[in-house]
This record gives structure tokens, C-alpha cells and sequence, in this order.
């Protein structure tokens, strides 16, 4: 422990302020009154010999005695408790000063120091003038109720003598009318005198008192005996209070104007002032029992009125009503004195609104980056029904070239429509706006149904601010032969072809260089992606370097701002490690056209060309027809070609065996060694064409015979997707498309391989038209492609979905067979915009569910003439090939979903806990 504390007083000499007065009297000798004893008392005893007087400040004009027997002095019965003499000076005045004490130089008894200042526990005020004899005047007087107080300003006090009956005083209200003065009784200290009247005045009464001085008997004067002076129609201060109220208010009326309604209160007094929180307790309804949510409501205690503020002004043919119910806690209507505002239900509101006929007009147009805001001048609030597409909205920039609309939202109370650009604006661009309502669907209108006013090439405030930050390197991966530079910019980065190597140089342990083939550029991912001239593998540590080319194409934002050049950075290397081939071939299809029969396989390498299957492993059977034999077996990539000993008939059946032979290694095998198994009968898609038709008559040549179709267009499944050619002929494709191709790459999806069509169920139960693109480039297929995708089906959602996915048409599972196991393929997805997805959305082997059609995983989602294009990408074996294996094929079963953007990036409750991006 430590001294950490003192109590300060001083004994007697206290004032009405809570000080201590050291003063003299008229009368006194200037001796009395000069000194008054001072004492500390500690939270425990101090050492003696620690605490002197001279430690402590005290008021000017005082000092402290220094008499043996005056002086600090310990109290004999308790160690805490020290006193001494405080003394005045003579003829001094002074106030608001307090004894101090610092207790950094008091120690315990055990040494520990204090700390901290400490005060007396009042002021000390110093008057030791003498004072001059006046006679005591009247002051001020109030009444409150039959108690009427006369305050007498006086140097000393009055004199305490008991006065009899009125002693002199007489009192009158407003009217003149007499009020009988019952006693008078003096308080000699406070120098006041207190009548006591016949009865208790009111609050409205005015009140005047006069006082002529009694002939005999006790009179008012001071201590010394100086009579009180007479006076008349003195005015009292009437602090009678009003009659106490238990009244609650009660609601008289109740009107709406716009969205500002007003409830009157019938009360004697004022309401409580005391800010309402919410709505307050009140509600408000329109026809036919419509809610309007209440925003808040504000007090006008003196008009005993409640405004509230509605969420959207009412128009002028509803009707209102308004209920109220107590909160439980917080503030609440009441009057002054406390009593609460009684509960009311479905009041009848007289509507004052004027009728709106006037439409909104635009005010103001302000665009950054992408969002381009326009604000209207409207009396109420816009109507908040959803826009579709652009809205009527069309917007161009310098020198009139179109920016695609991508959506419009309404803030119905701001008064604003947010557009979303296909792109961002820059700071230098000159941006307009127009508008045209549209035919049909919602418009931008206000509340009460007046459509906005059309208007053309608004100029619109470009707020983008200037970009002069260049794009910076951020992170580097590779896999195989494809390394992608990721980079950190506010916007995108120029689409402009780059040439060559484009200033970038890839080494290689132990700074081996890797030649650079290509790069390409994604704008709005913002990387840049490097071919190689061969697949790094797996366990390689690779470095990057970038230095800006002299001349032509850089690598820069769409600002302009080239990028910074970078030496040596760490590539992430995700090139998977190369694992043992034990898979053998696998089968997929066989067809034939002419003589020349194809065995297509599926392997994560090239079938061995070295090793071929002699023609009699081979068995072709015709039901009858001639027999036919192989006269050649032929291996190229992942096809063995046969030359049959005779050309096969357009519409000729066709079955096909093969049997491996029993010894020796001709046979047909990967790479790896690992050989084909056996066939048994399988069928051969016949693509052999028919005859051409007869020439026309009539004089020069006739027409050349019809090209050879990609496949049998006269099967039910052409082209061997799984799905139907009836079912694929009724795709729907972008506008402008023809029925049945869905991609718009003006061919029938029934006769492509890589274009796969199908009709969708959504879970509202309507058909809804779905295509998938395979080896995509932005939704067409190249003429030498060789993925095929061999079928695309729905099906059920999976029963642990992140309750936040929303799946329209459920899953859209699909199977594709590539020209090399392991690569990554580029699918495209068309789809219906309505159905709301906002991703392709699909489970990696982890049970975490991303969206691939996003920038983070390369993909990206484009309005290509209505319908809604999901990009994405999926490498054979990869996280996202459902079968796990480079075996040349990709299984995905994946969804065009919804997922609330608030959401994303949170941890999903599916089983193992992943998170979606």
C-alpha cells in the first residue's frame, strides 16, 4: 500500500456555496472570524516526519499559525488525522482558492511514496474589510402556492426576532383582491422573510406585496438593529406550478401531403420533444392494405404535432390510413409531463397529395469507369420495377462510337438510373446519352405512371479519374508450355496484338532460356499469356523477365501507360508431374468413307506408330454384301486407318472386330506399350456420300456433286453427341441465327461435333433452349478441330448445393474427347439470359464449387445478341474434370447458376467447407 489519497476540510466558516468564508462582521472585532482549523485526514497514517505543512498550497492572504500549540498536529486517536491553524490576513478580499496538497513527497511508514494532488472540499473566501452599517432592502420575492418568500439584500443578517401577525406586509392579486398574510417568519442567515398566505395562489394569478413598517412591536432590520425600508406593489415572481396533468395525448387529426404525413394531438400542454427512433410504433397502409414503411418520425412538441417521413410519397387518388402502437423501449409519444400518447388502429388520413401529371425529366448524367448515373427531376420517386437490358438507353463516345449497355437499375428515391457499361470510360473520353422509351416491357416512369420524357445525345459529366498508374507484374504461373502473367492495374490492359516474343525472355534451371512463341493478351483479366517452345515440367524452376520493345506493340493499359519492365521473377510452376501411362487405348468410335475406314482412340499419349496390327487382326462384316478385307493398316496421333479391299456403299451396314494377336508386339498400343483391348462387332459410322446427282439438261456443265457431309446427316444422331438431330434443329441461337444453329456460326449444330444443342427443363417447368460449343474460340470452332463432344444431357442438382446456388436447369453434364490427353479445352456455353445465371458453376475434387466463367479462372460471360454466352475453360485431368484421369477426355457435370454476388467469397456449408469465388 501507499498514501494515494487525503481528505481536506475546514471546520466551520461555511458559506452557501460550499466554501468556508474567514470574514468579519459589522460589530466584530477585526480579530474574529481571521482563522479556522484545517484538516487532512489520509487513507493511512503517513510518515510523521514526510508531510510538512510547507508541501501544501494554500489561498493568498492566508498563512498557516506557527504557534508550538497551533501548529500541524497529529490527532492523538487516529495516525491518518493531522490538523493546523489557518489565519487571514487583515483587510483583504478573495475567493475560489482551495488548500492543496501534493502527495509525491508523503511516504508510508514503509517508505512508499504517494501520488497525485488533492483539494479541500471547498473554496476559501477572504473578507476581512469591516463592513459599513446600511439598512437591509427588499431584494426579490416569489410565491409559490400560499408560500411567499421576500429576499432582503443585507451586508450582515437580520435579525432573528419573531415578528407578529402580517408584521407589516400586505398582499394583492391581479384584480386588486386582498390575500390575507396568515405569519411572517424571518431566516436571519438566509436574510429572508417567508409569509404565509390565506390560501395557495394560482398559476395564472399576478401577485404584488407591500410592507409598511408596524408602529409597535418586533420590525424587520438587520443584527445590528438598522430597520428594513418600506415599499409598495412590490411585483412576486408566481413559481406556482400548473395543476398536476394525467391526461394522455390523444390523435385529433391525421394528413398526408407527398410522403410527409402529420398527426395533431389534442393535449392541454405540449408533447415530450425526445427524438423517436424508426417509425416509432406507427404504421401506414394504402389501399388495398398495402404497407408504407414509416422512415421516421419527428416531434414538434409546441404545435403537439408528429411528422412522419414516408419511404415513397403517396399519390393523390389513395387512400391512407395511419395506426400507432406504444413501443416497448425507447422513446414514445407523450406530453411534457410524461403521460403516453394513447394507441390508435387504421385511422382514416386525409390525403392532400395534388395530382402528379408531370413526367420525370432528366437533371443530370455523371459516368466513372463503367457506371454511368443519371439523376431526374421528379416531385415523387421513380417507379422501382425492374429495366431490362439497356432500358431504351443508348450511350457513345468520341467520335459517336457505340458503348454497349449492359443493364439498368432503379433507385426509386434517390430519383437515379444506373447504367452498366460494357467498359469502362476514360478520363478523356466525351460520353452522351440518350434515351428512347420503349415500345413495350418496363420504362423508366415515376411512382404514379408518367413515363420519363425521351431525350438525345445528353451530355454526360465525365468523373473517371485520369489513369497514370502503369500496369505492374503481379504473379506468374506456368503450366506445360503456357505461362500467364498476371498483372495489377485499376482498369484493363490493351487488347493490341503483340508481336513475337513481345520483350519477354523465360529461363529455365540453370538459366537455360525457353524460346517465347506468342503472347497474347486478355484485356479484362488482365494477363498476358506466353506460349513456349516446349513444356516446362514439373519439377523446373523458371524465371521471367520483361523488357519494353523499342518499337511496336507494348504491353500497356488502355490508358496508355506502358508496363514496368521487371527482371527475374519467380513462375509458379503448376505443370502437373508426369505419371506412369498404364492406361491402355480406349475405343471411341470408328467410321468409314469410301475405303478408308478410322479407329478413333482416346490415350494420354499418341497411339505408337512403330507397332501396327497386321490386316488380318481385322474382321469387317457386311450383311450381304460383298466381303471386305484390309489391305493396309495405317497409324497417325490417336487414329489407325485401314485401306479396305473395296469402297464401302453410301448406307452399307457395317460391324467391325479386332483381335489383338496372340505373341509379338504388333499390335495397336500407346506409347507406354499398353495395347488396345479387343473389339467385338462394333458398329462403323458410315460417312461414305451417295451418288451425284443426274447432270441438269440443256447446254454446259452440270452442277459439281454436293460435298461429303461431316457425318451420316440422315442418322438419327449425326454427329454422335447423344442428342437427337430433331432436338438440335430447334435450337435457338443469337439474333439473327437460324433455328437450329445455336452458336450463330451460320452451320446446323446437328451436323458438328463440337456443337451440341439440347432442350432444357427449368424449374418452373418451361423448355428453354441450351448449346455448348467445345474447343471454342469466343463461340465458334475452328475448321481443323478435332474435339468431339459425345454427349450433353440435364440433370438433377446434387443434394448438397450451397443453399445460396440457385440452378434453373439444374446440371448440365457434358463429355468431350480431345486431340491430347491433358490439355486445357475452351468451352462456350449459350444460354438464355432469363433464366438469371450469373456463372458456370461447377465442383472441383475438393467439393468446393467455383465459377468458371469468371476472370479468376480465365472465363468470362458476354451478351452476344441476346442470349447469354458463359466462357470457361477445363484441363484433361484437371480440378474440374470429374474423372479425374489425362486420359484425353473431360467429363463435367456443371450449372448455369445464380449465386448472390453479396456472398461470394464466404465459406459454403457444402461438405468440405470450400469457398466460392
Amino acid at each position: 500500500m501507499a498514501v494515494n489519497s487525503v481528505k481536506i476540510w475546514a471546520q466551520g466558516h461555511t458559506s452557501d456555496r460550499n466554501g468556508y468564508v474567514l470574514r468579519i462582521v459589522a460589530g466584530d472585532t477585526v480579530e474574529n472570524f481571521l482563522a479556522t482549523r484545517v484538516h487532512f485526514e489520509f487513507n493511512e497514517a503517513p510518515l510523521a516526519s514526510s508531510f510538512s505543512l510547507s508541501d501544501c498550497t494554500i489561498p493568498k492572504n492566508t498563512y498557516w499559525s506557527t504557534e508550538s500549540d497551533e501548529g500541524l498536529t497529529q490527532d492523538p486517536d487516529n495516525p491518518k488525522h493531522y490538523y493546523a491553524l489557518l489565519i487571514a490576513n487583515k483587510n483583504v478580499e478573495s475567493t475560489g482558492e482551495y488548500v492543496s496538497l501534493d502527495l509525491a513527497k508523503v511516504t508510508d511508514a514503509a517508505g512508499n511514496r504517494g501520488s497525485g494532488t488533492f483539494h479541500s472540499e471547498g473554496v476559501f473566501t477572504i473578507d476581512t474589510v469591516p463592513p459599513t452599517l446600511s439598512a437591509p432592502t427588499l431584494g426579490s420575492a416569489t410565491v409559490n402556492g400560499d408560500q411567499l418568500v421576500l429576499t432582503y439584500v443585507e451586508g450582515t443578517t437580520l435579525d432573528g426576532a419573531a415578528l407578529t401577525d402580517n408584521a407589516g406586509f400586505t398582499v394583492s392579486n391581479t384584480a386588486g383582491t386582498a390575500i390575507t398574510v396568515r405569519s411572517a417568519v424571518v431566516n436571519a442567515t438566509a436574510k429572508t422573510v417567508t409569509l404565509t398566505l390565506s390560501r395557495a395562489v394560482t398559476q395564472a394569478e399576478t401577485v404584488k406585496v407591500s410592507y409598511t413598517k408596524p408602529t409597535s412591536g418586533a420590525v424587520i432590520q438587520d443584527a445590528v438593529g438598522n430597520d428594513a425600508v418600506s415599499f409598495s406593489d412590490q411585483a412576486v415572481t408566481n413559481n406556482t406550478p400548473a395543476p398536476a396533468d394525467t391526461t394522455p395525448p390523444v390523435i385529433n387529426t391525421a394528413t398526408v401531403n407527398g410522403d410527409q404525413l402529420v398527426l395533431t394531438y389534442t393535449e392541454t400542454n405540449t408533447l415530450d420533444p425526445a427524438a423517436l427512433a424508426g417509425n416509432a410504433g406507427f404504421a401506414v397502409s394504402t389501399t388495398p392494405g398495402t404497407a408504407i414503411t414509416v422512415h421516421s418520425a419527428v416531434v414538434s412538441a409546441a404545435d403537439k404535432t408528429v411528422t412522419l417521413t414516408l419511404s415513397r410519397a403517396v399519390t393523390s387518388v389513395e387512400t391512407v390510413s395511419v395506426s400507432y402502437t406504444k413501443p416497448e423501449s425507447g422513446a414514445v409519444v407523450q406530453d411534457a409531463a410524461g403521460n403516453d400518447a394513447v394507441d390508435f388502429s387504421s385511422r382514416t388520413v386525409i390525403n392532400n397529395t395534388p395530382p402528379d401529371t408531370t413526367p420525370p425529366a432528366i437533371h443530370s448524367a455523371t459516368v466513372t469507369d463503367d457506371q454511368l448515373v443519371l439523376t431526374y427531376t421528379e416531385a415523387g420517386t421513380l417507379d422501382p420495377a425492374a429495366l431490362a437490358d439497356n432500358a431504351g438507353f443508348t450511350v457513345s463516345s468520341t467520335p459517336g462510337t457505340a458503348i454497349t449497355v449492359r443493364s439498368a437499375v432503379v433507385n426509386a428515391t434517390d430519383k437515379t438510373v444506373t447504367l452498366t457499361l460494357s467498359r469502362a470510360v476514360t478520363s478523356v473520353e466525351t460520353v452522351t446519352v440518350s434515351y428512347t422509351k420503349p415500345t413495350s416491357g418496363a420504362v423508366v416512369r415515376d411512382a404514379v405512371g408518367n413515363d420519363a420524357v425521351d431525350f438525345s445525345s445528353r451530355t454526360v459529366i465525365n468523373n473517371t479519374p485520369p489513369d497514370t498508374t502503369p500496369p505492374v507484374f503481379h504473379s506468374a504461373t506456368v503450366t506445360g508450355d503456357q505461362l500467364v502473367l498476371t498483372y495489377t492495374e485499376a482498369g484493363t490492359l490493351d487488347p493490341a496484338a503483340l508481336a513475337g516474343s513481345a520483350g519477354f525472355a523465360v529461363s529455365s534451371t540453370p538459366g537455360t532460356a525457353i524460346p517465347v512463341r506468342s503472347a497474347v493478351v486478355n484485356g479484362a483479366a488482365k494477363t498476358v499469356t506466353l506460349t513456349l517452345s516446349r513444356a516446362v515440367t514439373s519439377v523446373e524452376t523458371v524465371k521471367l523477365s520483361y523488357t519494353k520493345p523499342a518499337s511496336g506493340a507494348v504491353v500497356q493499359d488502355a490508358a496508355g501507360n506502358d508496363a514496368v519492365n521487371f527482371s527475374d521473377q519467380e513462375v509458379t510452376n503448376n505443370t502437373p508431374a508426369q505419371k506412369a501411362d498404364t492406361a491402355a487405348p480406349l475405343f471411341i468410335d470408328a467410321s468409314v468413307n469410301g475405303n478408308q475406314l478410322e479407329l478413333h482412340y482416346a490415350d494420354a499419349n499418341h497411339l505408337n506408330a512403330n507397332y501396327t496390327a497386321p490386316a488380318s487382326a481385322f474382321a469387317l462384316s457386311s450383311p450381304g454384301a460383298a466381303a471386305i478385307s484390309v489391305s493396309d493398316v495405317a497409324i497417325m496421333g490417336k487414329t489407325v486407318t485401314l485401306t479396305l479391299s473395296r469402297a464401302v456403299a453410301n448406307g452399307e451396314k457395317l460391324t467391325l472386330s479386332y483381335t489383338k494377336p496372340a505373341t509379338g508386339d504388333d499390335a495397336i498400343q500407346d506409347a507406354a506399350g499398353n495395347a488396345a483391348a479387343d473389339l467385338r462387332n462394333e458398329a462403323v459410322n458410315n460417312f461414305t456420300p451417295g451418288p451425284a446427282p443426274a447432270p441438269a439438261p440443256g447446254p454446259g456443265p452440270g452442277p459439281a456433286p454436293a460435298p461429303a457431309p461431316e457425318h451420316d446427316p440422315g442418322a438419327p444422331n449425326a454427329d454422335h453427341d447423344g442428342v437427337p438431330d430433331a432436338q438440335e434443329n430447334q435450337a435457338i441461337g443469337p439474333r439473327g441465327s437460324a433455328t437450329g444453329d445455336g452458336n450463330n456460326d451460320g452451320i446446323q449444330d446437328s451436323t458438328q461435333a463440337a456443337v451440341t444443342s439440347f432442350s432444357a427443363k427449368t424449374s418452373s417447368g418451361s423448355d428453354t433452349s441450351v448449346t455448348l460449343v467445345a474447343d471454342s474460340q469466343g463461340g465458334k470452332v475452328p475448321l481443323d478441330s478435332t474435339t468431339r463432344i459425345t454427349s450433353l444431357e440435364q440433370k438433377a442438382a446434387p443434394t448438397q448445393t450451397p443453399k445460396a446456388l440457385e440452378t434453373p436447369i439444374a446440371l448440365t453434364s457434358f463429355k468431350a474427347t480431345l486431340e491430347t490427353a491433358g490439355s486445357t479445352e475452351t468451352f462456350s456455353l449459350y444460354v438464355d439470359p432469363k433464366i438469371g445465371a450469373n456463372g458456370y458453376w461447377l465442383q472441383d475434387h475438393g467439393g468446393t464449387w467455383v465459377n468458371l466463367a469468371s476472370s479468376p479462372y480465365g472465363g468470362k460471360m458476354v451478351d452476344e445478341g441476346g442470349r447469354l454466352r458463359l466462357d470457361f475453360t477445363i484441363t484433361d485431368g484437371g480440378a474440374f474434370d470429374a474423372d479425374g484421369q489425362a486420359n484425353g477426355s473431360i467429363t463435367a457435370p456443371g450449372a448455369a447458376a445464380q449465386m448472390p454476388l453479396s456472398i461470394v467469397g464466404q465459406a459454403s456449408d457444402v461438405a468440405h467447407g470450400g469457398f466460392w469465388f
